[in-house]
C-alpha cells in the first residue's frame, strides 16, 4: 500500500524519481511508522506514574524511561516559564496541544498554586476524541487532575477556566486565534506518527493564538519542526535531556536562538531540515509525510546524492 500510496503522489506531483531514491523513501517511511511501542493500555513509568500506550500510534502517552510525571514538570512546565510568570502575574493562560491524559494540565495548574494560590488560570486545549479510563495522577496532582476529569469538556472553578476543544486539531486552532496564551504546551505523537500536528502550517495558527513573549515548549527537537518554528521568527533554544540523550525544545518570537554550531549547521545544511507542510490543513498525515520525505530526496539528489544519517523522529506523549 505504501509503495501505492508514493507512486500516487509522484504521479500527480508530476516528479520522477530514480528506482533507488523510491526504495530510499519507502524504507525510511516504513521506519518511521513502525510502533515504538507494542500492545496498548496501563504501564507503569520511570517514576512510579502510570501512562497509557496507544494501539492507534503506537506509541506511549508519556515517556516511559523519564517517568510521566517528571516528564511533565522538566519537559513542558518548568521551561515555558509559566512559574516565573505567576509571580507577577495575575492571569496566566496556557495552550495544550494534545490533552491526552491531562498531565500536563495537572501539574502545571498544581506548581502554579504553590507559587500564586490566587492565579488566574485560562486553559484552551485541543483533542481528537476522549479517552476512557484515563489513570488519575497521585497526589499531589490528584486533586487537580480529577478536577479536569470531572469537569470535561468544559469548567469554571476556583479560578480555573478550562475548554476543551474536542476533534480536529487544524480546524479547531481557528476558535482560539488571539488567545494569547503565554506557553504553548506541544505534546502530540511524535511527527513521524502525528505530522498533522507539526506542519509549519499548524504551527504558523498556533502562532496567532500566542502572546507576543509567549513561549512553545515540546519534548521534540526533531529538525522539520525546528526548521519551521525559525521560519515563523521563533528563537529556538534546547530544554534539559530527560529520559534520553535528545533535549527538547523552547521555542518564543521574544527569545534568541541558543543552539549549538551542530545543532544550527543541521538546520542550515540537512536535506531533512525542511518543514512538513499541510498548506490547507486538510491533508491525510501519510500523505503529509510521503510529501516531506519526496522533498528531502529532491534536495538530496540536488546535493549530489549524498546521504546523511536519517535523523529519528523524538517519541511522544499525547494525541490529538
Amino acid at each position: 500500500m505504501l509503495a501505492l500510496k508514493l507512486d500516487s503522489y509522484l504521479l500527480k506531483a508530476g516528479i520522477e524519481l530514480s528506482h533507488r531514491s523510491k526504495e530510499n523513501i519507502l524504507r525510511e517511511l516504513t521506519a518511521w511508522l513502525n510502533p515504538s511501542a507494542l500492545g496498548s493500555g496501563l504501564v507503569i513509568t520511570q517514576d512510579g506514574s502510570y501512562t497509557l500506550v496507544s494501539s492507534a500510534y503506537g506509541e506511549p502517552y508519556h515517556s516511559i524511561s523519564a517517568g510521566a510525571i517528571r516528564e511533565c514538570l522538566l519537559k513542558f512546565v518548568e521551561p515555558s516559564t509559566v512559574l516565573e510568570r505567576s509571580k507577577v502575574k495575575s492571569e496566566v493562560k496556557l495552550l495544550d496541544i494534545g490533552f491526552g491524559l491531562g498531565y500536563n494540565l495537572a501539574v502545571a495548574i498544581k506548581h502554579l498554586r504553590d507559587i500564586n494560590p490566587k492565579v488566574r488560570i485560562e486553559i484552551r486545549s485541543f483533542e481528537k476524541e476522549l479517552l476512557q479510563d484515563i489513570p488519575l495522577l497521585p497526589e499531589p496532582y490528584r486533586q487537580y487532575h480529577k478536577l479536569l476529569l470531572d469537569g470535561l469538556p468544559e469548567l469554571e472553578k476556583d479560578g480555573i477556566s478550562f475548554k476543551l476543544l474536542i476533534g480536529d486539531a487544524r480546524q479547531k486552532i481557528k476558535e482560539v486565534e488571539g488567545f494569547g496564551a503565554d506557553a504553548v504546551f506541544h505534546d502530540g505523537f511524535s511527527p513521524y506518527r502525528n505530522p498533522e500536528l507539526w506542519s509549519y502550517d499548524f504551527l504558523k495558527e498556533i502562532k496567532q493564538a500566542m502572546a507576543e513573549d509567549g513561549f512553545w515548549v515540546s519534548y521534540t527537537s526533531s529538525l522539520p519542526v525546528r526548521k519551521a518554528l525559525r521560519m515563523l521568527s521563533f528563537g529556538i533554544a534546547n530544554s534539559r535531556s530527560v529520559g534520553r540523550k535528545r533535549s527538547g525544545t523552547v521555542a518564543s518570537l521574544s527569545l534568541k536562538e541558543s543552539l549549538g554550531p551542530g545543532e544550527i549547521e543541521k538546520l542550515n545544511s540537512s536535506p531533512y531540515a525542511i518543514p512538513l507542510r499541510d498548506e490547507n490543513l486538510k491533508m491525510e498525515p501519510l500523505e503529509i509525510l510521503i510529501d516531506y520525505r519526496v522533498r528531502v530526496e529532491l534536495l538530496k539528489v540536488a546535493q549530489g546524492g549524498i546521504e546523511p544519517p536519517t535523523p529519528r523522529f523524538s517519541a511522544g506523549c499525547s494525541t490529538n
